[in-house]
């Protein structure tokens, strides 16, 4: 059994100094997960004893209160239940950029100023997510948690609309033919639940009530930072609201394998560079950071501040029929 470092509740320190061993995983430390397999303490003990006090605690922490909860699979059996299939947003820049698209279990943050292309990015991959499996799609529900008011039906609609179009004119056998079929616009935007928050306790409501049974491929949440910007006087309480809502998100990447996007809004440091809202702790949820930014009227680059490719940047346009390429190919 592995445990993804990333997907656990540790802080950057840690992270950095299990980084600098060439651990990736918990099953890297310890091969066998003996607490999960044979609950002899005495073995994790002995290993992570070896460690540095501040790092020792923390993963016994972890031990303790996470990787022995029943309901707390591992990532192993994660990728035998559930398809290995990204979810694609329909420009091949940026899906490249992305290793392929969004997979199972992944939590990737979406940073951006107004206007910067992160709703339409949420739309495009909520629609895709109903993409058949004979397009190589996910073929999933897909929850968009609009904590803005800024979900349009009618975009939502046009986007699908495009996606249908362009699945009808691809399908060259058979068997993407009969998939096609008995797909509809309508069918796509099934798929789709949206869910308006209005506060933060709605907001932490929801995923927890998400959490005892997903039945999404995909949450997005648009925009994550919407609530906890300005509603708290004790920072202390926001602190460990947001613990708790990383924790939850981990859970639902964990236990279901769910995608999750996170859009966020950004701030700027006094030496001018662009960081993610919401604090140092928060920075730790996402494997993944995009920054999302407008450059004309329908073309925009995504930047990759976080993850594999981390560095690397890719133009594309948002059209009438959602996201593209900027020199698009195929129709």
């Amino acid at each position: 059994m592995t445990f993804p470092t990333s997907s656990l509740p540790l802080p950057q320190a840690t992270l950095r100094y299990l980084s600098s061993l060439n651990i990736t995983h918990l099953s890297d430390a310890i091969p066998s997960l003996p607490w999960l397999e044979c609950h002899d303490e005495s073995k994790i003990n002995c290993q992570i004893d070896d460690l540095p006090d501040e790092h020792k605690n923390v993963l016994n922490d972890v031990c303790s209160n996470h990787l022995s909860n029943p309901e707390f699979i591992s990532y192993d059996s994660l990728k035998k239940t559930s398809s290995s299939n990204p979810v694609i947003t329909f420009s091949a820049q940026l899906d490249s950029l992305l290793m392929g698209g969004i997979s199972p279990g992944e939590v990737m943050e979406v940073l951006g100023e107004p206007n910067s292309g992160a709703s339409q990015l949420c739309l495009q991959l909520a629609v895709d997510c109903s993409i058949p499996l004979e397009f190589g799609g996910r073929n999933c529900r897909a929850l968009i948690i609009d904590c803005n008011g800024d979900v349009c039906e009618t975009r939502l609609k046009q986007i699908a609309r495009g996606a249908f179009n362009h699945l009808s004119l691809v399908a060259r056998n058979e068997v993407e033919k009969k998939a096609v079929s008995e797909l509809s616009v309508d069918k796509m935007l099934g798929m789709i639940d949206t869910a308006r928050c209005t506060d933060y306790t709605q907001l932490l409501a929801l995923i927890h009530s998400i959490s005892r049974d997903c039945q999404y491929g995909m949450i997005l949440i648009d925009t994550v930072a919407t609530h906890f910007r300005h509603e708290f006087d004790d920072m202390r309480q926001r602190t460990n609201l947001l613990a708790s809502l990383t924790n939850q998100l981990h859970g639902l990447c964990m236990r279901f394998g769910a995608s999750l996007v996170l859009v966020n809004q950004v701030r700027m440091t006094g030496d001018g560079s662009v960081v993610p809202c919401l604090g140092e702790s928060w920075s730790h949820t996402a494997h993944r950071r995009v920054l999302l930014s407008k450059i004309s009227p329908d073309t925009y680059t995504a930047n990759v501040m976080k993850g594999e490719k981390s560095g690397e940047t890719a133009k594309f346009r948002v059209s009438s029929r959602g996201i593209r390429d900027c020199n698009p190919v195929t129709v």
